[in-house]
């Protein structure tokens, strides 16, 4: 069977049972030494319903605070139809020899026959050996980062009485055969490599999953009394597996879920991001961006939430509620699916109608199909809403967007996934509230996740990032590398010892602030590059690239906040390596279609054991699809959510095989793209790959806790690139940036706390007067490459840098979010004409980009643009979402023209830095710089360059190209003067056929070639 990865395991739930390879089932042979009669594994198992709690990616949910008794409360473990009446154990001599695999060939060995595993480690008076080898099994499956498969196979154990008695056991006779020396133990040989603590630690994870279950606290709280006193007879320290037997208060405790406490009272108090200086401990570093991050998507859902109650209590419920921060749904209905597609439904398990009341005879929702939905960002995959019988809000409903069918959104239906529930239990087809949060809350999720799991011993790079100590350190792989000399374009280079590096870089291309940047990448495990606008962050990566593939084995992880920084990287990359994958479906660049993870490998087959633990666990999905419809028709309430949550874990629980699914594909490939959206969503894939060096661009526009989640434990050598005096990170909350420093990035502040970093200083962007208004305000050691003052002049005009200053005042809007509102009429229609007449000059949509301020001017400008034909193709983008890209010619809208002073976004001196700093060849601003100069004093240093180049003023001036001449506009209307982009003279030009052009004065876009010559008919150009 061939298959492909993919980003979600949908495509696992399309196919059809015989596309799986069905594992032969043996029936035990009467001569089979192993195949002892026994109780069978379903009379054994008396297993409860999990309560809630949350891993790494799960979503699980506990709607009853209490269980009833008696069958329905029961949750089964199924096994297939044909293994019920015989399952067999696995010899001791095969469970041996598998043990010796790592941990991902042993899992897939135990994991395809799970059964079997099961009944061997729980049947009654187990040896020593089998019990030796099943902790040494243990603690190599529960290091892997299958979360929600080790959640099940570690609580089918906890629910065994059978093992934890063979356990003590085990550890008593072990005990005493090591006090006494006399015998030797018989298993000691056989499995090498497992001491007391490993076995400890296989112990203390499974006592971690079990303290879960409330219900068997006190019973594993005696086993761990028992095992304690085992384990001091013979001196070994206990206090790792006491703590892992009680129920803890730590960080790991913490849900990123809303409760009705959080919606409803102040808010927690928050500790600040600690800029200067080392985090006490892991634990604190922990809290602090725990909580921030989960306020940041909270604080805008309460706050939303409260202006929704403060206006139903002094209007109508029905009356419309307009919120910068929620959408509100009225009288919105769960509802089920009744007959569901079991090949293609996993997700359609509980869909909200939107529209219940007013579906008219055809079922259909005419509303939302005026909303259209389908085409906007609202209610996408991976958003939370929060329903509610009331606007008091005293009862809540946690869903999560699972599945957003564009049809079926068009029709007033989307379906979720219920997370958790509180004071509520009959919640089908009665009328709710359905809050919409518009704060995406998908990545907050997968960030928290990851980031609650990690501990003192598995926080990646914990000297750096929590005590901020600037070790020199080599990189571990370079550490063990007894010569570590490194080749470079001809160059040797020992990566141990920097000093012994040439003095100049020129042999190998390269400047001495980039010389330095490579040195200090190449031997330091933690480094930090700071590359201003021009100065080629991206080339200097891909050198660093370069020498990694070329000198080392290992394989190398590539980072970047956006898909076309990571386009752009990977190919430059390819010049030196075609060993790579790009992750992700969201490429423009045709260069990397065939090596893009979907493309890439069609033809390998997927490990046969890995395609049985598909067909295994699809087969118990499939089976619970079929209670599930049952129970539809004649469940209660409580056994349909049981059988809703058993869904959900197994869906889980392929996800993560089609983790490893992907692992097989690109575990050989030296060079892994991926963008940090993918990164957190596939952070079990990056556990897999254990990838020893990271390099991450764009790194100082990555919120912190989104970083760190892109590290593992495995992470040995990584290096940063960004620029922290462009854009910050963006946070939903304005508040938590100023008063608490999320808006910090890790980048930054390890620059702050004089980590080992390296700037470049040789600008190879922007003209030199151009330049001039970064440096030195922003960047005092900025300085031009020779070829930048070759730029062409911007034809047409007379200056290439120009601030055309008004007065005008910016138009007024409804919001309160000044982003969405904010726009200036008399701007907008300014930089049309002179990007018409732009165009009329000659250069294309490739060549001009029109940047804002704010979303409010950019939509303005898009629906504008319009009525001008020619400019179809410009592209019009917030100064924000430009950040490393560039343009032969920008033009630039600041908006902000008022008698308040306020100036808002352009006060930070980074969006001014990423807007000045984005053309080559001409920049054109317009702008109330009175206002500006007035309220912020490094407009006034902007304003002092501008006056020295003569490039400001409130009259711009055209050039004629063939006439010399200028022409002065001074109000968007004049540019009808020059609507063919010259001047107001006739051409007269003499053209091929030898008669003057008699048409008036035209720019390089109406070129002389095109005109028909007829001395009887004048040639117009419209």
């Amino acid at each position: 069977m061939s298959s492909k990865p993919d980003e979600d395991d949908d495509d696992w739930f399309t196919k059809d049972i015989d596309d799986f390879d069905v594992p032969d089932i043996k029936k035990p042979s009467e001569g089979d030494a192993e195949a002892e009669t026994g109780t069978s594994l379903l009379e054994s198992l008396k297993i409860k319903p999990k309560q809630f709690f949350d891993d790494i990616d799960g979503n699980y949910f506990d709607p009853f605070l209490t269980t009833s008794s008696g069958a329905s409360s029961q949750t089964k473990y199924h096994l297939p139809d044909e293994r019920d009446r015989y399952v067999q154990k696995i010899p001791f001599s095969k469970l041996l020899n598998l043990s010796e695999n790592d941990g991902h060939e042993l899992f897939l060995d135990i994991y395809s026959q799970k059964d079997s595993w099961i009944r061997t480690i729980t049947q009654e008076n187990a040896g020593d050996e089998l019990m030796l080898v099943t902790m040494k099994i243990l603690q190599k499956i529960g290091s892997l980062p299958l979360f929600e498969i080790n959640e099940e196979l570690f609580s089918i154990l906890a629910k065994h009485d059978q093992f934890w008695d063979n356990l003590v056991v085990f550890f008593k006779r072990s005990t005493n055969q090591m006090e006494s020396r006399k015998k030797k133990v018989k298993a000691k040989s056989a499995v090498q490599g497992v001491g007391t603590m490993d076995m400890l630690g296989a112990v203390g994870r499974t006592l971690t999953l079990v303290r879960k279950f409330g219900a068997y606290r006190k019973k594993i709280a005696g086993f761990v009394e028992q095992l304690t006193d085992v384990l001091n007879k013979a001196n070994v320290k206990a206090d790792e597996l006491k703590q892992s037997g009680s129920a803890g208060t730590s960080c790991r405790n913490f849900t990123i879920y809303p409760t009705l406490s959080d919606l409803k009272g102040p808010g927690i108090d928050l500790k600040p991001n600690i800029v200067g200086g080392k985090f006490p401990s892991v634990e604190h570093y922990l809290e602090v961006h725990l909580n921030l991050l989960r306020e940041d998507f909270m604080i805008p859902l309460r706050e939303g939430i409260r202006h929704f109650q403060a206006h139903c209590e002094r209007s109508s419920e029905d009356e419309p509620f307009y919120g910068d921060n929620i959408r509100v749904h009225r009288c919105v209905q769960l509802l089920l699916p009744g007959s569901v597609n079991r090949r293609s439904a996993k997700e359609e398990l509980v869909i909200v109608d939107l529209d219940p009341h007013d579906r008219g005879s055809i079922g259909r929702s005419v509303r939302y199909q005026k909303l259209a939905l389908q085409n906007s960002k609202r209610l996408m995959h991976g958003s939370m809403v929060c329903l509610t019988s009331s606007p008091q809000f005293e009862d809540l409903i946690v869903a999560i967007i699972s599945h957003r069918d564009n049809e079926q959104l068009y029709n007033g239906y989307v379906c979720v996934e219920i997370i958790k529930m509180e004071n509520i239990n009959d919640i089908f087809k009665r009328d709710l509230f359905m809050i919409e949060s518009e704060i995406f809350f998908e990545p907050y999720h997968h960030v928290f996740n990851v980031l609650k799991n990690l501990r003192a011993d598995t926080f990646p790079l914990k000297s750096y990032i929590v005590d901020t100590q600037p070790q020199q350190q080599s990189p571990d792989y370079v550490s063990r590398d007894r010569r570590a000399l490194f080749t470079h374009r001809g160059q040797q280079f020992n990566a141990k010892v920097p000093s012994e590096w040439p003095e100049s870089g020129a042999p190998i291309g390269l400047n001495p602030s980039q010389y330095n940047a490579f040195k200090l990448a190449l031997t330091r495990k933690f480094a930090l590059i700071q590359g201003p606008p021009g100065t080629g962050k991206t080339y200097i990566g891909q050198e660093i690239i370069s020498a990694l593939v070329a000198n080392t084995d290992h394989q190398i992880l590539l980072i970047c906040l956006t898909n076309h920084a990571l386009d752009q990287f990977l190919c430059g990359v390819l010049n030196y390596t075609t060993s790579l994958v790009r992750m992700g479906s969201q490429s423009k660049h045709s260069t990397l279609d065939s090596y893009n993870v979907k493309q890439l490998n069609e033809d390998v087959l997927i490990d046969k054991r890995l395609r049985t633990c598909y067909y295994n666990t699809k087969q118990e999905y499939l089976k619970l699809m079929e209670e599930f419809e049952a129970l539809q028709k004649n469940g209660t309430t409580e056994q349909i959510f049981k059988c809703l949550n058993l869904l959900q874990q197994t869906s889980r629980r392929i996800h993560e095989l089609n983790q490893l699914s992907n692992y097989e594909f690109v575990k050989n490939i030296r060079v892994i793209g991926m963008t940090t959206t993918f990164a957190a969503r596939n952070h079990t894939l990056l556990q897999l790959l254990r990838t020893p060096i990271v390099l991450i661009e764009e790194a100082a526009e990555v919120l912190e806790s989104h970083l760190v989640a892109t590290l593992t434990p495995a992470t040995e050598h990584c290096i940063l690139i960004g620029d922290h005096f462009q854009l910050r990170p963006t946070t939903s909350v304005y508040a938590l940036s100023r008063q608490y420093q999320l808006d910090i990035s890790l980048f930054e502040r390890m620059i702050r706390n004089n980590v080992n970093a390296a700037c470049l200083s040789v600008q190879h962007r922007m003209r030199p007067e151009l330049a001039d208004l970064i440096r030195p305000g922003i960047y005092a050691q900025l300085t031009d490459h020779e070829t930048v003052g070759e730029r062409p002049k911007v034809r047409g005009m007379r200056r290439n840098l120009f601030f055309f200053t008004h007065n005008v005042p910016e138009d007024s809007g409804p919001s309160r979010d000044e982003e969405k509102s904010k726009r200036n009429s008399y701007e907008c229609k300014f930089l049309l004409g002179l990007c018409e007449y732009l165009v009329a000059q000659g250069y294309g949509p490739e060549d001009i980009v029109i940047l804002t301020a704010y979303n409010g001017q950019m939509l303005h400008l898009v629906q504008e643009r319009k009525g001008h034909e020619k400019l179809h193709g410009i592209r019009i983008t917030v100064v924000d979402n430009y950040q490393g890209e560039e343009a032969k010619i920008v033009l630039l809208s600041l908006v902000r023209s008022n008698d308040t002073g306020s100036i808002g976004f352009l006060a930070f001196r980074n969006r001014i830095c990423v807007a000045l700093s984005r053309a080559r060849d001409g920049l054109y601003i317009v702008g109330n710089m009175d206002l500006l100069a007035k309220t912020n004093p490094m407009w006034q240093t902007i304003r002092k360059r501008l006056e020295a180049h003569s490039a400001i003023g409130s009259v711009l001036e055209l050039m004629c190209e063939e006439h010399m001449c200028l022409v002065q506009i001074e109000q968007p209307e004049d540019f009808e003067k020059v609507s063919y982009g010259g001047c107001q003279d006739m051409c007269r030009v003499v053209k091929e056929c030898g008669h003057q052009c008699d048409s008036f004065c035209h720019g390089a876009l109406y070129p002389h070639r095109v005109c028909m010559c007829n001395q009887d008919e004048d040639v117009r150009f419209y």
